[in-house]
């Protein structure tokens, strides 16, 4: 298995693994060989799971700093439902979530410049992320090659009509929790879905290309209670 494979299917194979030791507990449970009480306590596990597949990516690779902070909430959620955590999340959340903005915009000046310019639109890769509310982003590079996006209660829009592809199929490594993601395509892309769906939904909209050929859009990822919408 080649390197960046790996990389890309890290999300789906930690999810995937944990969603497994989540349904086989609960099989045990209901045929009486184990007594593990509510499994369904211990659905933060998930979080926890695709937060620690982003935060080992390569460095350099988009998204470590959202895999940071769903590590962190689900972390503090698992310990919630356990009964360990001290406090709630939701007394500590806004105070947290202030403080892990402020943090990722000065490691963000330090590590790039607090001088140089924001990256323009034009840009091969892109990261979106959205919690309890949306963001919009547009990408007119000449090469694009894709990124990540995730929303947790909240809406992302990818606008790619003025992207082009050349070297190879573009991936988008997507996360959708209880929140919806829309991208929007050229007319001549190709898009092929491979993500992972629970309790959601992935729906492809778009028109392929009569002949078959042309760029290529490869959508990944996991969805849990949420929707993502790739159209023309």
């Amino acid at each position: 298995m080649e390197p960046m494979t790996a990389t890309r299917n890290a999300p789906r194979l930690f999810v995937g693994m944990v969603v497994i030791a989540l349904g086989s507990l609960a099989l045990l449970d209901n045929l009486g060989v184990l007594d593990i009480g509510d499994v369904w306590s211990l659905w933060p596990l998930l979080l926890v799971a695709f937060g620690l597949a982003r935060m080992l990516r390569p460095a350099g690779q988009p998204g470590r700093w959202t895999g940071t902070v769903l590590f962190l909430v689900g972390s503090w959620l698992m310990l919630q439902n356990l009964g360990l955590a001290p406090v709630r999340l939701g007394v500590v959340f806004w105070p947290l979530l202030i403080v892990l903005l402020g943090v990722r915009l000065v490691w963000g000046a330090v590590s790039r410049g607090a001088l140089h310019a924001p990256p323009a639109e034009g840009t091969a890769r892109l990261s979106a992320f959205a919690m309890l509310g949306g963001s919009e982003h547009k990408s007119n590079a000449a090469d694009f090659q894709g990124g990540d996006v995730t929303s947790i209660l909240g809406g992302c829009k990818i606008d790619l009509r003025q992207a082009s592809v050349k070297t190879g199929p573009a991936v988008i490594d997507v996360f959708a929790m209880w929140g919806g993601i829309e991208i929007l395509v050229p007319a001549d892309w190709g898009v092929l879905v491979q993500g992972t769906p629970i309790m959601g939904a992935f729906e492809d909209k778009s028109t392929p290309p009569r002949d078959g050929s042309g760029p290529k859009l490869v959508i990944k990822g996991v969805v849990i209670m949420g929707g993502v919408e790739i159209k023309n």
